[in-house]
């Protein structure tokens, strides 16, 4: 009853803009109970606040607003706020708050640019913390902990207890907000800064990454990895001539690909993707668990499941020459390209040949092997992925390349080197496969009226593009007219784009520019894919909303009905929410990679581009180490060379480090005479 008086009182305060407690007890419905709870609840949440007064009102009318917070190394922060837009903080502005807290503010005034506002923390609303990593260190007679996160404040008192600790470590522990001060009780000791694992480690720590299966999740799995099936129920498509195609490391393998050639000329494409949801229905401790989870989070040395290894690796996986179970989207298309037909039906299936992506390229260029089954089903691949590329270019889908690395260790352990992943034809075929599959099943989701979520991508504001307009100036290339450009002219801009030397800071400047995609219960379509609808359907391993979809379409063939009672809006902030956790994960976990690589090579000269100039240096992205480093205006003023025009963005030049710091996550530069800096 508590969700129906919350909802009440935001109905009544919205009516009536301010009312104490007393005015809405008399207002509310007498059947409405717990009044002082959904008041708690709506505080909270954020959604109410009480003013000078006393009284209550929806923080729109208070003229607050909530978001997340994201900290600044010099302590001032912004917060970002539902709408997309950014709010800045001053440091004695912030509260108290940390990096990725939920706040209220108050926002004050424009700032000087026009473009973005100036605000101030009111309340925390909720802590993004609850575990942190750091180095320890002596502060007379006790302990503090400096965060291996620089944006979170240094110096944070440790109490030990009875434990030995070791300065200059990297521990870990429970945050205490309790108090006015924050402090952290010490946990366990991860390492040395040094060490590749330690360092990996602080930020599962930090970013509360799940750690192993619990014993029960991994009992319940194993049972069900040797679950009996009834194949009666399912289409036997073990004839069918399938591969798969992943990278040379994978250890799972969970979709699968059949084309063949059409009578009238046209194609059909079998999509085979691993049928999760019969080892993990709702309800199940591994479904339970696989939601917590969200999404498999792949670190440089490590990658942590979202299914207990099993299923991932085991029961769920397509090796070839072995039956698996499988959900499979068979599409028929005809010669332009044009979807004309599609199934989707519970399988079971027998893949033929396990390849690399290398081995896939070899073969779409020509280079057989002498495997005649081979020759002949790449021969209709290169088909049908060649309408499908003209397709896609006709409707104006973005095509923004990739710029992963792929962090490779020597055989002490430390990090040797980074290898660019590749973005090359096998990987748009394979893309270009998937993409369909997804969108042929939102089409028959949305039909069907199913209880799943989405993958949407909203259109772009006008301030985003405009201030994309305003970074593209100092390029050759223009976005073109005023407003919001659709797919078909952004598609355009950056085909123009890419042959350009600053093609690297035009992406990532393009990329910001746009929203980020997310999940919903509600079909809004795909701005980047240029599509009405889409979604994630072909990696249940690794992702549960293609999980979720799974489920449901399992209910609906086994019962005509799918499972309406699970709150799809809810699961639909918490999926992107995690996805935006791994991600972060990610790219931190390279980025302390890339300076510990970098920490051991000081004097050594790596090829950059110029991202920035500031009064106070130059900022030079490396174009074969993920990371971005920086050329103080001292030392610029102190070298040898001179860069045209102070190194205007864009700019190729050769760097050597002269500093390396992962743990303030620095990276100090100095140019270097060379022919590209000329």
């Amino acid at each position: 009853m508590q969700g129906d008086t919350a909802g009440a009182i935001l109905e009544l305060l919205e009516a009536a803009g301010r009312l104490d407690v007393k005015a809405l007890r008399k207002r509310l419905p007498h059947e409405l109970k717990d009044v002082d709870g959904a008041l708690e609840k709506l505080l909270r949440e954020g959604r109410i606040a009480r003013s000078s007064k006393g009284a209550y009102a929806l923080i729109e009318t208070l003229g607050m607003t909530t978001g997340e917070l994201i900290s600044r190394t010099d302590g001032s922060a912004r917060v970002r706020l539902p709408n997309g837009e950014q709010v800045n903080i001053e440091p004695r502005d912030t509260r108290g708050a940390w990096h990725g807290d939920r706040v209220m503010l108050r926002v004050l005034e424009p700032m000087p640019d026009l473009k973005s506002y100036r605000g101030r923390v009111i309340e925390i609303l909720e802590r993004n913390q609850t575990k942190i990593a750091g180095v320890s260190r002596r502060a007379g007679e006790g302990w503090v902990l400096d965060p291996v996160d620089p944006r979170l404040p240094r110096g944070i008192p440790l109490e030990t207890g009875d434990a030995v600790l070791e300065a200059g470590k990297i521990v870990t522990g429970e945050l205490d907000f309790r108090s006015s001060r924050p402090r952290v009780i010490l946990g366990a000791t991860l390492g040395n800064p040094g060490s590749p694992g330690a360092l990996i480690d602080s930020v599962c720590t930090d970013r509360s990454l799940p750690g192993p299966f619990m014993d029960e999740v991994l009992e319940e799995a194993e049972h069900a990895a040797v679950k009996p099936v009834n194949t009666g129920d399912r289409m036997d498509a073990r004839d069918l001539f399938t591969i798969t195609v992943d990278p040379v490391d994978a250890r799972d393998f969970d979709d699968a690909v059949s084309v063949s050639e059409l009578p009238d000329g046209g194609y059909r494409l079998g999509v085979h993707i691993a049928d999760v949801a019969f080892f993990a229905p709702p309800g199940s401790m591994v479904d339970a668990e696989a939601r917590a989870r969200g999404t498999s989070v792949y670190l440089p040395d490590r990658v942590i499941p979202m299914i207990p290894e099993v299923l991932s690796n085991g029961a769920c996986s397509l090796r070839p020459d072995e039956d698996r179970l499988t959900r499979s989207v068979f599409m028929d298309f005809d010669r332009s390209g044009k979807r004309t037909d599609f199934t989707v039906r519970p399988t079971i299936i027998r893949s033929r040949r396990r390849l690399t992506y290398e081995q896939a390229l070899d073969l779409m260029k020509g280079d057989y092997h002498g495997d005649p089954e081979l020759e002949e089903l790449f021969r209709v691949i290169l088909g049908l992925n060649g309408i499908l590329n003209r397709r896609k270019d006709e409707r104006g889908a973005l095509d923004l390349g990739s710029v992963e690395f792929r962090t490779r260790f020597g055989g002490d352990g430390m990090p040797e080197g980074f290898d660019h992943v590749p973005d090359d034809m096998a990987h748009g075929m394979i893309e270009n496969f998937m993409v369909e599959a997804n969108r042929a099943v939102a089409d028959y989701c949305l039909w069907l009226e199913l209880p799943v979520l989405y993958r949407i991508h909203g259109d772009p504001t006008p301030d985003s593009m405009d201030r994309l307009r305003g970074k593209l100036s100092t390029f050759e290339v223009s976005l073109g007219s005023k407003g919001v450009p659709d797919p078909l002219e952004y598609a355009a801009f950056l085909r123009r784009a890419k042959d350009l030397s600053q093609w690297p800071l035009i992406r990532q400047a393009a990329l910001r520019a746009l929203q980020k995609a997310v999940y919903s219960p509600s079909n809004l379509g795909h701005y980047g894919l240029a599509l009405e609808s889409y979604m994630h359907f072909t990696s249940p391993i690794r992702r549960y909303p293609d999980l979720i979809v799974h489920q449901s379409l399992a209910q609906y063939e086994t019962a005509g009905v799918a499972d309406g009672d699970r709150n799809m809006n809810l699961l639909a902030e918490v999926c992107s929410g995690l996805e935006r956790r791994a991600a972060q994960s990610e790219w931190d976990s390279v980025e302390l990679m890339a300076l510990l690589y970098l920490s051991e090579r000081r004097g050594s000269v790596f090829r950059g581009m110029v991202s920035d100039v500031k009064d106070f240096g130059v900022f030079v992205r490396l174009l074969d180490v993920p990371v971005e480093g920086f050329i103080p205006a001292p030392i610029l003023r102190r070298a040898a060379i001179r860069l045209a025009g102070g190194g205007a963005p864009g700019m190729l030049l050769s760097v050597a480090v002269i500093e390396a710091d992962p743990l303030q996550r620095q990276l100090t530069l100095t140019p270097v005479p060379d022919r590209s800096s000329s």
